[in-house]
């Protein structure tokens, strides 16, 4: 009997100690984002052979030109395109064609970017909820090809993944600096993509090719409308979204220093807020970029306007404080999103934050009553002396 459980013990140490060497190993797999599951298995999925990747006929050419991109650069042959007759989110990447897809377990309510991977040592199977997920199983199974060979092949093992964040965002800053070329911009769709990013934007001061107003951006560094247009249909089958930018307060001294313009300083670099004639200008740069994005947000930036209420809009800055001369050209800006362009905005911030509103004691800041209700208070946008802190 003892020697029973002397064997019995010794049989559970060794198991325990091989999960957790497998373990060990499995963290070690250069894959960025790391799986949020990762389980490897004995065996190897051989690669210096004859392939043959089955996908959805909508997205096989796109998704056998990536994986097939790898297997060249690891010096194996790109795979032959078999296309799979189904709406299920599929691929298998094996010796032969197998028709039937497999099935997959995914977590509870999975997004359509939620994916399995599964490497065994007949078959590569990937599979989805959506097309989104299959494009990153599809960019995992990259990564295992560049930088996870052993062997000849794969290490067989088992993945499963979702993202943490629901945008993934990165961008490119096309004002400082030599301006990013198409090819530069779709290299760095492919880079984003290859790191399941789903959210591009571009930083943009001045370097727009404005047909309303030419004088503003250079004739040999602006982005186009075809580009742009050119981008979004790019980035669409990569699952990327693109974000439009225009600085709409700040940053805005490669405009203002135009004569043209010149009326509408705060400063030499701030876009006056009490001026009409500014809202129908930004109104001209977004009625050229905003009808090419299909993406329901839109950045305006709107940071570092350290000079506010120092130029034309003193008075009102006295009078409401400089957070409410801020704010309210937030909502302007907003509100002309929103109702003209069907897009929601997103904005920076001011620098230092504005903590209260110099009313003159007259007003009541209403932030102290949100506590209180779900509702927005009446005085809320209606009246120039609201609070920052309502803006939500």
């Amino acid at each position: 009997m003892f020697h029973r459980c002397w064997l019995l013990s010794a049989v559970i140490l060794v198991v325990g100690l091989s999960d957790a060497c497998r373990a060990e190993e499995a963290s070690a797999l250069r894959l960025v984002p790391f799986p949020k599951e990762v389980q490897l298995k004995t065996g190897t999925f051989a690669l210096g052979r004859k392939l043959v990747l089955e996908a959805p006929a909508g997205a096989a050419e796109l998704l056998a030109g990536l994986i097939g991109a790898e297997l060249k650069r690891a010096g194996s042959a790109a795979p032959k395109i078999h296309h799979l007759e189904t709406e299920a989110q599929v691929l298998r990447l094996a010796g032969e064609a197998r028709g039937k897809p497999p099935k997959f377990r995914f977590r509870d309510s999975p997004t359509p970017e939620d994916y399995a991977l599964v490497v065994g040592g007949e078959e590569v199977v990937c599979g989805a909820p959506g097309e989104a997920g299959l494009f990153y199983a599809v960019q995992t199974l990259r990564q295992l090809i560049r930088a996870n060979r052993r062997d000849g092949g794969l290490p067989c093992l088992n993945i499963r993944d979702w993202p943490s964040l629901r945008w993934r965002c990165f961008q490119d800053d096309l004002t400082r600096g030599p301006s990013s070329t198409l090819d530069t911009l779709k290299l760095q769709i492919d880079l984003g993509a290859a790191l399941k990013m789903n959210l591009f934007t571009y930083y943009m001061e001045y370097q727009y090719a404005f047909k309303k107003h030419p004088i503003i951006g250079p004739s040999d560094g602006s982005l186009t409308p075809e580009d742009l247009v050119a981008l979004v249909k790019y980035a669409k089958p990569r699952h990327i979204d693109i974000l439009g930018n225009q600085q709409s307060f700040g940053h805005f001294e490669d405009i203002l220093k135009h004569q043209q313009y010149a009326h509408l300083r705060e400063s030499s670099y701030i876009l006056s807020p009490i001026k009409e004639k500014s809202y129908q200008l930004l109104d001209d740069l977004y009625s050229e970029v905003c009808p090419l994005l299909p993406f329901k947000m839109f950045n305006v930036c709107c940071d570092e306007t350290h000079d506010l209420g120092k130029g034309p809009s003193k008075e009102l800055a006295r009078e409401i404080g400089v957070g409410g001369v801020y704010v309210r050209h937030l909502r302007r800006v907003h509100d002309l999103l929103k109702e003209k362009y069907n897009k929601l905005s997103a904005a920076g911030t001011p620098r230092p934050p504005p903590r209260r509103i110099s009313t003159g004691g007259s007003a009541q800041c209403c932030s102290a009553r949100r506590a209180t209700t779900s509702a927005r208070p009446s005085n809320c946008w209606a009246k120039p002396t609201a609070c920052p802190a309502c803006w939500a």
